[in-house]
C-alpha cells in the first residue's frame, strides 16, 4: 500500500503542476462567441486526462488488485467518448447531444460485467443497464448545468475523486482506481483554483458535460466494486442542485438565460451574499458528503444513506438561503460565519415591508436580465 500511495501522490503532484502550467497560458472569454480550437481549455484538460489514464495503467502495479482486472480501454474509452459528446455540443442540437450521450453511456454500461446490477431488487439485468445509462446521462448533463458557478462544478468532480481515494485507502476499492482518482484530482484541482471566484478561466457547458461523462464512468467503475452508494453520496450536492434547477425552471417557470441561474447558489448571489462566502460554505457541504460516503461503508442499507445525504444537502442549502439560522452548523470560519447576516443587512430596508420570497422575486426580475461582461480575448503566450 505504501508504494501505491507514493505513486498516487506523485501522479497528483505531476498532474496538478502540468495542468496549472498549461492553463495559466490559456485565457479566453468567459462565454466565447466563436469557437477556436487552440484557445479552448477543454482540449488541454482532456489531453492531460488521457495521459494520466494511460500512465496510471502502465505504471500501476496491477498485481495488487484482487477484486477486478481492468483493461486500458476501461479508462480510455470514456475520454474518447467525451470528445464525441463535446463535438455534439458544438453542433448546438440538444436532442442529438442527448441521444449521442445516452447511446455512448449504453455502450459503457454494456461493457461492464454481466453480473453487475445496480438495482437487483427492482430491475432485471437488461432494465438495469438502461437505467444506469440514464444515470450517466444525468450526471453528464448535470455537471454541465453547474458550469458558471465559480468553480463549484469542478469542485464536485474533485470531491468524487477524494471519496474514491479514501475508499481505496481503506481497502474498499482496487488500488488502481485510487491512483487514477489522485491523478484526476490533480487535474481538476488545478482547474478549480483557476476557476474559483474571481474566475480566471472557464470552459463551455459542453466541455463540462464531457468531463461529467468521464466522472460518471469513473463512478460506474467504482459501483462495480460495490461502492455505488458511496459514489452517490459524494455527488449528493450535484443531485440536490439538479433538483433545484428543475424545480425552479419547470415548476416555478423561471426562464433564465443559463441553467445555473436556477440553482440555490445563484439565488444566494441574487440576495447579495458575497460569492466567496457562499463558495466556501458549499465547500463545507462537500466535506460533509465525503464523511457520509465513508460512513456508508459500514451501513447495512445501500440506498437509505444516499437519499438521506441528498435531503441533508437540501437542508444545509436552505440554511444558507436564510430560512433558518446557520450559526450552529456552517459558521465555523470567517468565510461562512456571517453569510446570511450580510444578506439580511444588505436587504434591511426591504425586510420590514416584504418577506424574503418577495425580495427574491424582485431581485430576480432586475438581475436575471443582466449578463456578465465578456473578458478580453487573449492568445496563447509564447
Amino acid at each position: 500500500m505504501s508504494e501505491v500511495f507514493v505513486l498516487g501522490v506523485g501522479f497528483l503532484l505531476v498532474c496538478f503542476t502540468l495542468t496549472t502550467f498549461v492553463l495559466t497560458r490559456i485565457q479566453t472569454d468567459i462565454f466565447p462567441e466563436e469557437y477556436e480550437f487552440k484557445l479552448d481549455p477543454f482540449w488541454y484538460l482532456l489531453i492531460i486526462f488521457l495521459l494520466s489514464a494511460v500512465s496510471v495503467y502502465f505504471l500501476q502495479p496491477c498485481g495488487f488488485d484482487t477484486i477486478k482486472s481492468y483493461s486500458l480501454w476501461t479508462f480510455v474509452l470514456p475520454i474518447i467518448f467525451s470528445v464525441l459528446i463535446y463535438f455534439c455540443y458544438l453542433l448546438d442540437v440538444a436532442w442529438l447531444t442527448n441521444l449521442v450521450t445516452y447511446v455512448l453511456a449504453l455502450v459503457i454500461t454494456f461493457l461492464q460485467p454481466d453480473d453487475f446490477i445496480l438495482f437487483p431488487e427492482y430491475l432485471t439485468p437488461l432494465q438495469d443497464k438502461f437505467v444506469v445509462a440514464l444515470l450517466i446521462l444525468l450526471i453528464s448533463k448535470g455537471l454541465g448545468y453547474l458550469n458558471g458557478m465559480g468553480g463549484i462544478a469542478s469542485s464536485q468532480f474533485v470531491v468524487v475523486m477524494v471519496a474514491a481515494f479514501l475508499l481505496t485507502y481503506f481497502g474498499v476499492l482496487p488500488q488502481i482506481l485510487g491512483t487514477l482518482a489522485l491523478a484526476y484530482m490533480g487535474i481538476m484541482l488545478a482547474f478549480t483554483l483557476l476557476s474559483w471566484p474571481p474566475e480566471k478561466i472557464m470552459i463551455s457547458n459542453g466541455g463540462f458535460s464531457a468531463l461529467g461523462f468521464i466522472m460518471a464512468c469513473f463512478m460506474l467503475d467504482a459501483s462495480v466494486e460495490f461502492s455505488e452508494a458511496s459514489m452517490f453520496i459524494a455527488a449528493a450536492y450535484l443531485f440536490t442542485e439538479l433538483g433545484c434547477i428543475f424545480y425552479n425552471r419547470f415548476i416555478l417557470q423561471q426562464k433564465h438565460e443559463y441553467w445555473f441561474m436556477n440553482t440555490s447558489y445563484y439565488r444566494l448571489l441574487e440576495l447579495g451574499a458575497p460569492e466567496k462566502s457562499v463558495a466556501f460554505s458549499i465547500a463545507k457541504i462537500f466535506l460533509v458528503n465525503i464523511l457520509l460516503a465513508l460512513f456508508q461503508v459500514a451501513a447495512y442499507e445501500r440506498l437509505a444513506l444516499p437519499v438521506f445525504a441528498v435531503a441533508f444537502n437540501l437542508w444545509l442549502l436552505s440554511i444558507l438561503s436564510g430560512d433558518t439560522k446557520p450559526e450552529e452548523l456552517l459558521s465555523v470560519s470567517k468565510w461562512g460565519k456571517n453569510v446570511v447576516k450580510r444578506v439580511l443587512s444588505k436587504n434591511k430596508d426591504f425586510e420590514k415591508s416584504a418577506p424574503i420570497e418577495n425580495i427574491t422575486e424582485g431581485k430576480t426580475k432586475t438581475k436575471s436580465t443582466t449578463k456578465r461582461k465578456p473578458r478580453k480575448k487573449k492568445t496563447l503566450s509564447e
